[in-house]
């Protein structure tokens, strides 16, 4: 089905099997490549989507609480003609699969394969790593670095100015609920401003990790991990304070450090 609604700016690239769904708004210089699907989506000027990418994929899927959730939190309201918002100067690569009602913020980077699930916002100058899962209702910050193959849980609040590393895992609720009659609670991990995960880290649910902490790589968090420390090991324990040349520049903390 192709869209009579909708709206491509001058000097745009279009390339074939490009399929539009609902309200589409395209903005300047913009390169859309093959076989890419738009569903209800604004795209800002100056964006780059590459072959086999969907945007706006929109069905009902997942956990019956997290479907309720999330229709109660949309970000973008029912009255919006457009599911996906993608700002300015945005690339997404090859066979990434963005859900309905996210929001993708300026000059971000969406790499090959991610997939970023609904009810997602994305603030401005962050990437997100190949392979990356990107669960619902998640909000993350400006300057951002999500690397590969990392999988964020539901209910995940990262804030401006973190950095993870490749692999690291999220949980967010207890695996012996599966099937068992414990009460499946939904605890997102929060990662303060300026925090460091290392690649292969493991994030146990409802953890939060203090702003400009760092955690090593392949550590095991099971408990708050205050402000301003290095974690290591299994379970995660403290080995030192971060040292102020390891903290973010100052004046990056002071125009991050009030983001979410």
């Amino acid at each position: 089905m192709v869209s009579e609604q909708r709206e491509i700016g001058d000097n745009c690239k279009i390339g074939e099997n490009v399929k539009f769904v609902g309200s589409v708004k395209i903005g300047n210089n913009c390169k859309i490549g093959n076989n890419v699907y738009l569903n209800s989506v604004s795209i800002d000027h100056d964006a780059i989507i590459q072959d086999n990418v969907v945007i706006g994929y929109d069905t009902i899927t997942g956990h019956f609480y997290d479907q309720e959730k999330s229709n109660k939190t949309k970000i973008n309201s029912d009255e919006s003609k457009f599911h996906v918002v993608v700002g300015k100067n945005v690339l997404i690569r090859n066979g990434a699969v963005i859900y309905s009602d996210v929001q993708i913020g300026n000059n971000c980077w969406i790499n090959h394969n991610a997939i970023i699930r609904e009810n997602v916002k994305i603030l401005n100058d962050c990437t997100i790593g190949s392979n990356t899962i990107c669960e619902n209702n998640v909000s993350i910050g400006n300057r951002c670095a999500i690397h590969n193959n990392t999988m964020i849980c539901a209910e995940t609040l990262i804030e401006s100015c973190v950095f993870i590393g490749p692999g690291v895992s999220f949980t967010n609720n207890s695996p012996i609920g599966h099937l068992r009659n414990v009460p499946a609670t939904i605890r997102g991990a929060k990662l303060r401003f300026g925090c460091a995960i290392g690649g292969g880290a493991t994030i146990c649910p409802g953890v939060e990790i203090g702003s400009e902490s760092i955690v090593a790589a392949g550590t095991v968090v099971t408990k708050d991990v205050s402000s301003r420390i290095i974690v290591v090991g299994n379970p995660a324990k403290k080995i030192k304070d971060v040292e102020d040349e390891s903290l973010i520049k100052e004046d990056i903390r002071k125009a991050y450090e009030n983001e979410i």
